[in-house]
């Protein structure tokens, strides 16, 4: 195997795709990267078992071949180069690379065979969306996925086609995102999936200069394919949660509030929230609310009141200062509104205006006031 490239190629490829290398895993052939030269192209692939991706680039090749060479030793290497045209010779898996300045570097790598088969997306149904829209659904529902690993159902975004719409779902038990893209049509006949936030993040990140963009929802892959870049990732093989039956239909204290106001307020009043808690109280009277935060540990406490539209009764409810904060961080423009009925039911948040092809709903859970 042999063949020619620019560094500054190379290295492009290199960086996209060891983001996928798993940082720790017990098969040593997971921290390496397989390369491919045939037909002049040369072909990287990476994987953590659960997410695939491999791009390409134009190579002068001499001799075609494949092998698998650790991740973070080509990448360190390769990194500190100048631009250059590197020079690649790999026999009995030893990988010699010259450069143009003078330099040559010898790695050792791993058979090609030892590394992982490409997933084969079969029977596979199209489904193709605005680059945009798809950007808007990673960003609106990506915060609220669950990082229990126990919590396996809840580990990815749900992604439900029905006759006229398309509906991503998001939650970790705490709060939940619902974002619905109003007439979307022609995917009805494909199920429900469960996809991984880091292939949906993969795939905004390698996202450039296009307009729409095809999922391909096979069996148990869906995958990605861009210009020069595919990216695979496992369906989350389980049953979402009924999350209709916990979005609260009778909400009837209905608030009016600045974005930017709440969000700084919350965040000042937050640094003083018990460490364990991050509990606030958020007090509401007419046309204002008095935020609160005890830390009984460093005996410090913080109050601040703000003003917004409400008119009810007085009540309080408490709420994970953290989770607040970062929904209201997702909410655009410059008002949100809020619905709540108690102190005991999950609070509604909406976007005060929504876009007219879709829906926004962010829920959060209270929490039981100490």
């Amino acid at each position: 195997m042999k063949f020619t490239v620019s560094k500054e190629k190379f290295f492009h490829v290199l960086q996209k795709v060891s983001n996928v290398t798993p940082i720790r895993s017990t098969l040593p052939i997971l921290s390496c990267i397989l390369f491919t030269v045939k037909d002049n192209i040369l072909k990287m692939r990476s994987t953590d078992l659960e997410i695939t991706m491999t791009a390409s680039c134009q190579v002068k090749m001499e001799e075609e071949g494949a092998i698998a060479i650790p991740s973070k030793i080509i990448k360190e290497i390769t990194g500190e180069l100048p631009d250059t045209d590197l020079y690649f010779h790999i026999e009995d898996e030893q990988v010699i690379i010259t450069t143009g300045v003078g330099g040559e570097y010898k790695i050792m790598g791993y058979p090609a065979m030892e590394f992982p088969t490409e997933p084969v997306v079969d029977d596979s149904k199209m489904v193709t969306l605005q680059a945009d829209k798809f950007k808007r659904i990673v960003d609106k529902t990506g915060f609220a996925v669950s990082r229990d690993e126990m919590k396996v159902a809840l580990n990815g975004v749900l992604f439900q086609f029905l006759s006229a719409e398309l509906r991503a779902v998001s939650t970790d038990g705490h709060r939940l995102v619902k974002y619905t893209l109003k007439e979307f049509q022609g995917a009805e006949d494909i199920k429900d999936i469960i996809v991984p936030p880091k292939f949906l993040n993969l795939c905004v990140a390698s996202m450039r200069n296009v307009d729409f963009v095809t999922l391909r929802i096979g069996a148990n892959h869906v995958m990605l394919e861009l210009e020069d870049t595919t990216i695979y990732s496992r369906i989350i093989e389980e049953r979402f949660p009924d999350y209709e039956s916990v979005i609260p239909a009778e909400n009837d204290k209905k608030i009016r509030v600045n974005i930017d106001d709440l969000m700084s307020v919350v965040k000042r009043v937050g640094i003083f929230a018990s460490k364990n808690t991050r509990q606030i109280s958020l007090s509401f009277s007419q046309n204002s609310a008095l935020i609160k935060a005890e830390d009984i540990e460093t005996a410090s406490t913080a109050k601040e009141s703000i003003e917004l539209e409400y008119q009810g009764d007085n009540f309080v409810i408490g709420y994970n200062s953290d989770y607040l904060r970062e929904m209201i961080r997702h909410i655009d423009g410059d008002r949100v509104e809020i619905h709540l009925k108690n102190a005991l039911m999950a609070g509604l948040f909406f976007p005060t205006e929504q876009l007219p092809d879709e829906e926004i709903l962010f829920l959060l859970m209270p929490i039981r006031l100490i």
